[in-house]
C-alpha cells in the first residue's frame, strides 16, 4: 500500500511506503512526488479560454495571444519541468474534463441568456467583460481542481 506524505510549504507531496505487487517485482514502491503548479501559470490557460472574446474586441491581439502561447510552452518545458507530472495528472482526471465542458457550457449559457434578454455582446467592452469572466473562471476552477487533487493524494 502506498501512502503520501504531507504537503510541504513549497507545494510538494512525496510518495512513501511500499506497493505490494508492483511491476518491478521487487515489492518496494517507487519514489514519486507531485509538485503543485503555481496558480499564476493557470493564467495562460485562462487567457486561451478568453481568446475568442479578446480577438472579437481587438482583432490585432492574435500576435499577443501567439506570444503568450509560446511563453506558456517555454515555461512549461523549462521552469516548470518538474511540475509537469502534476499537470499531466490533472489533465487525465475526469474533473478537469468536466471543468472544460463546464466552461464551454458557461460560454454558450451566457450567450443564450443574452439572447433571451435581447442583448448582444457586440461591443468591444462587452467582449472584454466576457473575456475577464472566462479567464477568471478558468483560473479559479483549475486552481480549485489542483487543490482538490493534492488533498486526495494527501489522504
Amino acid at each position: 500500500m502506498t501512502s503520501y506524505g504531507a504537503l510541504s510549504a513549497n507545494g510538494t507531496i512525496t510518495k512513501t511506503g511500499t506497493d505490494v505487487g508492483t511491476s518491478t517485482g521487487t515489492g518496494t514502491g517507487t519514489e514519486g512526488e507531485f509538485k503543485a503548479v503555481p496558480v499564476w501559470f493557470f493564467a495562460f490557460e485562462g487567457l486561451m479560454g478568453a481568446a475568442y472574446d479578446i480577438l472579437k474586441s481587438a482583432p490585432d491581439a492574435w500576435m499577443f495571444l501567439a506570444a503568450a502561447l509560446v511563453v506558456n510552452i517555454v515555461l512549461a518545458r523549462t521552469v516548470l519541468r518538474g511540475r509537469l507530472k502534476m499537470a499531466k495528472a490533472m489533465l487525465k482526471g475526469r474533473r478537469t474534463r468536466k471543468i472544460a465542458l463546464g466552461l464551454i457550457g458557461l460560454r454558450i449559457g451566457v450567450h443564450v441568456v443574452f439572447g433571451a434578454v435581447g442583448v448582444e455582446a457586440t461591443t468591444p467592452a462587452a467582449h472584454l467583460a466576457l473575456a475577464l469572466l472566462m479567464s477568471a473562471t478558468t483560473v479559479w476552477l483549475l486552481a480549485f481542481d489542483q487543490r482538490v487533487m493534492l488533498r486526495a493524494l494527501n489522504a
